[in-house]
């Protein structure tokens, strides 16, 4: 792994991190995933017609992904319902590094070496053991980790399918762009027609908290070019317990930020994840 991919996968993790401060500072943090999807869509509405659309050969690949991140959203909109805020985004992230890792290593020829195995366990160890210290499972709910780990699952694959997608067209930030805002705004129609059978206006948390949502937007899309350029130019398997290493940052946010204790446990995951990080960049 190059200095380049590894700096673009810890930037991406700590601008995460940032929307996962920012959306505590919502009564509801839930209640803005979905306006921050339309935020992200409207901006990219802006951008489309300067940077224009990816090449045919990724369509099917950006098709696959929307689907995905629809799937994605729901599930966790049901997840963020049944459970704790912290937990459930804490679970998505441990979920996608060991699937994305199998699939790199199995289907797509990718190795790691043994302290970057090491590295990847112990990021996905830090997540579980921030989100849960102090709680049970049983006291946030059952129902709510089941969403929670099927929403990670598609993520994963979303990001899988990205990938995939950005790489078929050259991988190049000439056709990551056009891909990421064509994305974008498949995925926002797709979640339209699920709130219209649902009979929710999706506009309403947007109109609502406009500042928080396209603040969040704004993050959400740069962490997001970032990972990718990330996962195109490196390998899937060992960019993926980086790119989600962003409690080390959020922790520290949450301290300095939010004025949020943070337990000896969770200083302990914290830890557990900065070293990991080390072991899959020396890996």
């Amino acid at each position: 792994m190059t200095c380049a991919v590894f700096i673009a996968a810890v930037a991406s993790a700590f601008l995460h991190a940032c929307w996962n401060v920012l959306a505590k500072l919502q009564s509801a943090p839930r209640d803005l995933l979905r306006g921050i999807v339309f935020a992200t869509a409207s901006l990219c509405c802006v951008l489309l017609p300067f940077v224009g659309v990816p090449p045919p050969n990724a369509w099917l690949w950006v098709a696959a992904a929307s689907a995905c991140n629809v799937v994605f959203t729901q599930a966790m909109l049901r997840a963020y319902e049944r459970t704790d805020f912290g937990i459930a985004y804490a679970v998505v992230r441990a979920v996608i590094p060991p699937i994305l890792f199998l699939i790199g290593w199995i289907f797509m020829n990718e190795s790691g070496g043994l302290y970057a195995i090491q590295g990847l366990v112990l990021v996905v160890l830090s997540l579980l053991l921030f989100a849960f210290a102090g709680n049970t499972i049983c006291r946030r709910g059952s129902g709510g980790m089941l969403m929670a780990i099927s929403a990670g699952g598609a993520l994963a694959f979303a990001l899988l399918f990205d990938v995939n997608g950005i790489r078929a067209c050259g991988g190049g930030f000439r056709c990551l762009i056009p891909y990421a805002v064509t994305s974008s705004l498949i995925t926002a129609a797709g979640l339209g027609l699920v709130s219209g059978v649902e009979r929710a206006n999706p506009f309403t948390v947007l109109r609502s908290n406009a500042k928080l949502c396209y603040a969040g937007a704004t993050l959400l899309l740069s962490s997001y070019l970032c990972g990718m350029w990330a996962y195109v130019h490196g390998p899937i398997g060992l960019v993926a317990p980086l790119r989600e290493s962003g409690i080390v940052f959020g922790g520290t946010l949450a301290v300095l930020i939010l004025r949020e204790s943070v337990s000896r446990l969770q200083w302990m995951a914290m830890g557990l994840a900065t070293i990991g990080v080390v072991l899959v960049q020396v890996g």
